[in-house]
């Protein structure tokens, strides 16, 4: 455990004062060896005021040093507030920055600050293969006997779209649609949804959004699709 300065201080200072008054004695009582009987009371006295002198300089340097040391801890711990206090402020600002940040990506993602979406959904039964000669049972469905749909939104005319998302899940699944997203050409086992999306005019104010999808499993299948598209700025009139 190191000394602190000022309990070094304080401990060189009675260092000093002890040597002082060790001296002090010394050239007393060498003083007082011609006439020991008159100087005798005169050594006691020396002596104890001496004693005296050590004692008070040993506590004087001890109540400095322990002051001096609250002062220290004092100082200590305000810096340490306020540290913490600069700290929480900066974790704060750190906070707003990235949600500042996420916000502007997923602007970004979306096609900017006038950016919307919409959605169409279409459920399909299961896939059975053609009828051979009498038998009662159909076969399942190969990829070639697929269903073969296209799942459309509609969206203004004039939009731009800026992405389409897709998704897909059996008919009966319960799986949250951000669980169910797949990418354009995916096979998933039962179906697929084609490379790239199509544009359809259906009136003056009005387009669809359109990707094909190929169903040949055997259980029901419900395909999504979320179309984003921004109508761009508004210019003023």
């Amino acid at each position: 455990m190191g000394v602190s300065e000022t309990v070094l201080a304080a401990m060189i200072g009675a260092g000093a004062t002890v040597f002082t008054a060790l001296f002090q004695i010394i050239t007393s009582f060498r003083s007082a060896s011609a006439d020991r009987r008159t100087a005798k009371r005169g050594g006691f006295r020396s002596l104890m005021w001496t004693l005296a002198m050590i004692l008070a300089a040993g506590v004087g340097g001890f109540a400095y040093s322990e002051y001096r040391s609250l002062q220290t801890r004092g100082e200590t711990h305000a810096l340490r507030t306020e540290l913490q206090s600069q700290l929480q402020a900066l974790q704060a600002s750190t906070a707003r920055l990235e949600q500042l940040r996420f916000a502007s990506a997923d602007s970004a993602v979306a096609g900017g600050p006038n950016a919307t979406s919409n959605t169409a959904l279409v459920t399909l039964p299961g896939c059975k293969g053609p009828q051979v000669g009498f038998a009662t049972q159909r076969p399942p469905c190969s990829e070639q006997d697929a269903l073969q749909i296209a799942v459309c939104a509609p969206v203004p005319a004039s939009a731009q779209v800026t992405g389409v998302e897709l998704f897909s899940r059996p008919e009966d699944a319960q799986t949250p649609w951000q669980d169910a997203r797949i990418t354009p050409g995916q096979d998933i086992g039962s179906g697929r949804f084609a490379e790239s999306h199509v544009e359809r005019t259906d009136a003056d104010q009005v387009k669809l959004v359109c990707q094909g999808f190929s169903q040949w499993g055997e259980k029901g299948r419900t395909v999504r699709i979320l179309v984003r598209y921004s109508m761009g700025a508004r210019t003023p009139g």
